[in-house]
């Protein structure tokens, strides 16, 4: 007589307090870190700008500091002061031309109100509301107030460039880093054993290097935009033309777009001096774009950084999505470095697998035990 099926077991799961407990204090930790993040995420932003400017920087300060005598401080002060007096005068550049267009504007107001008033379709809303009165007014106004306003002007153009008093505060920091890497790194080597503390070490210049090599190649290449803008402006005449090519370099740092919005305002700029200045400019940003994008970039970014076109286009609206412009400029190097890590990673698995096949083969049938992580 068959026996009855047995009756399934019963699985109990007990979960004690002190687990539900560390799971509570895990969550709310993580929740309470989250938040906490998000609060200071501007502050997050320009740490993340600084340590990309002290890595970028870091193999410069290296190079001074061997030849001034192994004196790291002194050669990030210099390396640092440096990059701030570049700054300073890219902003007198840019700004004191446009300043001056402002003042030029104001002198030649009454005369283009002249011209305005010779024209006949000007001249039926002059009568009825009396425009070139307001527009005379207006324009002594704004001359005498000129001068009082040059101060807001710089504030604004420079709150837009920048923010002076975040650009100090990256600065500041980076130098700060600067001084530390070496700290760092020796920190670094105490903590982690032998092999992988060399590992580290190795994975760290190779970013440096990634970084340093990017940031070369994109000033090299906005440098090669800004020259050929600036002139070419020159030679045909184009007001600003220094201004103009300082604008384009800055511009050319941005991927994907900057170029192309670079291009548009010097066009711009060309054709209210000229038409023929103006259709020149534009064949000029033509030809132009087309040999940065095929010949100039990929020769440059491929001695400087080996990521390929896709990447680079994910990680850029990936990190323009989440940073803006910033995320954008750092996003190609941040990928860059990854990639770096990631082939570090692989070359050392593929060399313990390679060595654990080698034992077997040598082993001559005999069994080996190899434990994760370790050869026999």
């Amino acid at each position: 007589m068959p026996q009855p099926p047995a009756p399934p077991r019963r699985v109990e799961i007990t979960i004690s307090s002190r687990t539900l407990l560390r799971l509570l204090l895990v969550g709310t930790g993580f929740t309470v870190l989250t938040l906490l993040l998000w609060q200071v995420r501007t502050i997050l932003e320009l740490v993340l700008i600084a340590a990309f400017l002290a890595l970028a920087l870091n193999p410069l300060v290296s190079v001074l500091e061997r030849r001034i005598g192994n004196r790291r401080g002194v050669a990030s002060v210099i390396v640092v002061l440096g990059l701030l007096l570049l700054f300073m005068v890219f902003l007198a550049a840019l700004l004191t031309p446009l300043y001056e267009e402002m003042r030029s504007f104001a002198t030649r107001a009454p005369g283009l109100i002249d011209e305005l008033r010779n024209w006949s379709v000007f001249k039926r809303f002059d009568d009825r509301y009396d425009f070139a009165t307001r527009l005379e007014e207006g324009a002594t106004q704004y001359s005498d107030r000129l001068p009082a306003q040059a101060g807001n002007l710089l504030g604004v153009a420079t709150a837009v460039v920048t923010g002076f008093g975040k650009a100090l505060t990256v600065l500041f920091m980076t130098l700060f880093l600067l001084l530390e890497i070496p700290r760092f790194l020796r920190t670094i080597t105490e903590l982690l054993r032998p092999g992988a503390a060399d590992r580290s070490l190795v994975v760290f210049d190779q970013v440096n290097g990634t970084i340093a090599r990017w940031t070369a190649g994109v000033l090299f290449i906005a440098t090669i935009a800004g020259t050929v803008t600036g002139v070419s402006a020159w030679l045909l005449g184009v007001p600003f033309a220094l201004a103009l090519a300082l604008l384009v370099g800055v511009l050319d740092l941005i991927p994907l777009v900057g170029a192309t919005i670079g291009s548009i305002v010097v066009v711009l700029v060309a054709f209210t001096h000229s038409l023929t200045a103006g259709i020149v400019m534009l064949i000029l940003a033509v030809i132009y774009q087309f040999l940065e994008n095929h010949i100039i970039q990929p020769v440059v970014m491929r001695k400087s950084i080996d990521v390929s076109p896709f990447i680079v286009l994910v990680s850029v609206l990936i990190g323009a999505s989440l940073l803006g412009i910033i995320g954008a400029l750092l996003a190609i190097p941040i990928a860059g470095s990854v990639q770096v890590v990631l082939r570090q990673l692989l070359e050392a698995r593929r060399s313990r697998v390679a060595a654990e096949r080698q034992l077997l083969e040598d082993s001559d049938g005999s069994p080996v035990v190899i434990i994760e992580g370790e050869l026999p």
